[in-house]
């Protein structure tokens, strides 16, 4: 069903070409367009028919889209998001994929003021792989992927429930809550798994990486990561990931403690309570 007759993904990359990929697939846009940096990337995008069409430029890219997607790592969106609305037609919609969102939409909020022209939505498809670029981009990339979208204040509810419509088609299930209330989640189910992936795949000499079974490359495989998009991940939700952090090494204190004393029961226990919390995750 088409609910948007042109939108415009800023970021064409994993992300950005699934969106543009899974939005072709289900014919949910009259035309797909594209913004990109790069010749090279704008290359690819088309050739993998990310996208329809394609632009150098915010100006001409964003020119009559109804729904605007910032696709890009987390410190360029708001800088971004004052670029569209520049060029933005009247009733737009813009919204993001960032991983972080209170720093995202606070920020946004400020510039937007109480602009009656165009709206933004904060948005968080939570899906991806440690691979980067749309050659990589899948159509079901976002099948039953769950989806965070906030609502402020100053939000606007059309826009919201547009925004909510939109990535309900696209095959997520979603869940509006507050940007607060999203970090502060996403900070111990999603950023803290990438902050142990990252330590532990950085403790391990590499000499001994040659006999690496299928659990060191599970645990570690998010660690292949762009550390550059996971570094603008981190600082600008420093506030909740360092709480994380902190719940992590009390649990993981406890263990290895119950471990140097020998404590067979409590080690049972504390592994046992452990793998029934992660029972509670639907398959």
């Amino acid at each position: 069903m088409r609910n948007f007759n042109k939108v415009t993904i800023i970021g064409v990359g994993l992300m950005g070409g699934s969106i543009g990929l899974a939005l072709k697939k289900r014919r949910m846009a009259g035309e797909v367009t594209g913004v990109f940096r790069r010749a090279s990337t704008l290359k690819k995008a088309l050739k993998h028919k990310a996208v329809d069409k394609a632009s150098e430029t915010i100006e001409g890219g964003v020119k009559d889209a109804d729904l605007i997607i910032l696709a890009t790592p987390v410190h360029s969106i708001p800088g971004l998001a004052r670029e569209s609305l520049k060029y933005a037609k009247k009733g737009a919609i813009i919204t993001d994929i960032g991983s972080t969102k209170k720093w995202i939409v606070d920020s946004v909020d400020k510039m937007f003021g109480r602009s009656k022209k165009v709206f933004f939505v904060g948005s968080h498809p939570m899906a991806g792989s440690e691979h980067a670029g749309v050659e990589y981009a899948k159509k079901d990339l976002f099948k039953n992927s769950p989806c965070i979208v906030t609502s402020t204040p100053k939000t606007d509810k059309k826009a919201l429930d547009k925004v909510v419509k939109f990535w309900r088609e696209l095959g997520l299930s979603v869940a509006v809550m507050s940007p607060s209330e999203h970090d502060r989640s996403v900070s111990l189910i999603s950023h803290l798994p990438h902050l142990v992936a990252f330590s532990l795949a950085g403790a391990v000499p590499v000499k001994d990486l040659a006999y690496a079974a299928e659990g060191f490359k599970d645990t570690t495989r998010v660690a292949m990561s762009d550390p550059r998009l996971w570094t603008d991940i981190f600082l600008s939700n420093r506030k909740e990931i360092v709480k994380a952090g902190s719940c992590f090494e009390k649990y993981y204190k406890k263990i290895i403690t119950a471990i140097a004393k020998g404590n067979y029961s409590e080690v049972v226990g504390l592994l046992e309570k452990a793998k029934t919390i992660r029972e509670h995750i639907k398959k």
